[in-house]
């Protein structure tokens, strides 16, 4: 708050959350303070955030919101955050253990991920039809060659390259949906050459 002004905003679950934890009811009820939680927001204009054991879902919108000047999470699940630290590599307070986070991700799965992230509008967050198109394309193209698309590390890896977290959480969605077995339908013919897979064999190569 000294450095950055505004007005801090406690974000949670829900309102019992706040009210059953005493540190945070106390600090809830501190003048000037304001409490949201996953149903919405009122009366905060922007500033610093403490969210408590966010999902990885409200993690991502609190985080990609543009009146957040700072964020302070306090985690529950292990594992929820870990795509978030990955991409943020936050200060590590208290005695919080950091995660490490290795990703499994084949660099030509890497490659191709990069040629989607220069296509896509990331302001529509992959929800427009040729943005979709052109992700079901990539990972099509990448699972038929046989490589694995775990979701949590393509999810990690858009989030640490650029991509707000609702277009990283579809990518996501779209990467579990092929790695169990499922055929994301896509929209007209693939905007890719080919031999695209050949480009990004040689570029993971050369990298």
């Amino acid at each position: 708050m000294n450095e950055l002004g505004g007005q801090p905003l406690v974000f949670a679950p829900g309102m019992s959350n706040v009210r059953d934890v005493r540190l945070l009811a106390q600090f809830a009820k501190v003048q000037g303070v304001a409490v949201g939680t996953w149903r919405g927001i009122r009366e905060w204009r922007s500033g610093p955030v403490l969210a408590a054991w966010p999902n990885r879902v409200k993690l991502g919108e609190i985080a990609d919101d543009r009146r957040t000047t700072a964020l302070c999470v306090v985690p529950w699940v292990p594992g929820e955050l870990d795509a978030w630290q990955a991409a943020a590599n936050p200060e590590v307070l208290g005695p919080a253990v950091a995660r490490i986070v290795i990703s499994t991700l084949d660099p030509v799965v890497i490659e191709g991920l990069k040629a989607l992230t220069a296509r896509v509008n990331h302001s529509i967050n992959l929800a427009g039809s040729l943005d979709r198109r052109d992700a079901v394309a990539v990972l099509r193209t990448l699972k038929k060659a046989g490589y694995a698309l775990p979701a949590s590390d393509v999810y990690t890896w858009s989030l640490a390259n650029g991509w707000p977290a609702r277009g990283a959480e579809r990518l996501r969605n779209l990467a579990s949906d092929f790695e169990a077995g499922k055929h994301p339908q896509m929209k007209g013919e693939s905007p890719f050459r080919a031999d695209i897979l050949d480009t990004w064999r040689a570029k993971a190569g050369n990298s």
